[in-house]
């Protein structure tokens, strides 16, 4: 019989497995739409609030979450309030470490709502993971 913490693990990935499909399933609502803004005669990417990209951020920062806690609780054996801060620090900072490079790409900009986004996937993977 399966141990108790790869359970969690397996239902994890189950549940991002249908997140990311379902986001995927949808058509496209928005996602980086590139217009001519006449006052600054340059190209600018528009960043909407329900769009692909804010799906992708939550589903993955959902993922590195709920399975960087799992792992840092269950195989390494701290507490669970230890592998919470750790899993919450380490993929806020590389949806962080993201942003900035998206903001040295040609267009490229850095989107607080995709931050959003991935504050709500930690919290979601978070709570999957320590239920």
């Amino acid at each position: 019989m399966m141990s108790v913490p790869l359970k969690r693990v397996i239902l994890i990935l189950i549940w991002l497995t249908i997140l990311v499909q379902l986001s995927w399933g949808q058509t496209d609502c928005g996602v980086s739409m590139v217009f001519h803004s006449p006052e600054t005669d340059s190209l600018k990417i528009a960043d909407k609030w329900f769009a692909r990209d804010k799906a992708e951020h939550l589903v993955a920062s959902a993922f590195l979450s709920g399975v960087s806690c799992s792992v840092f609780r269950d195989f390494y054996d701290n507490r669970e309030r230890s592998s919470v801060y750790f899993s919450a620090a380490l993929t806020f900072t590389l949806g962080l470490g993201k942003e900035f490079y998206d903001r040295e790409t040609p267009q490229g900009k850095f989107s607080y709502k995709d931050l959003v986004a991935d504050v709500l996937g930690i919290a979601l993977g978070v709570f999957i993971a320590t239920r």
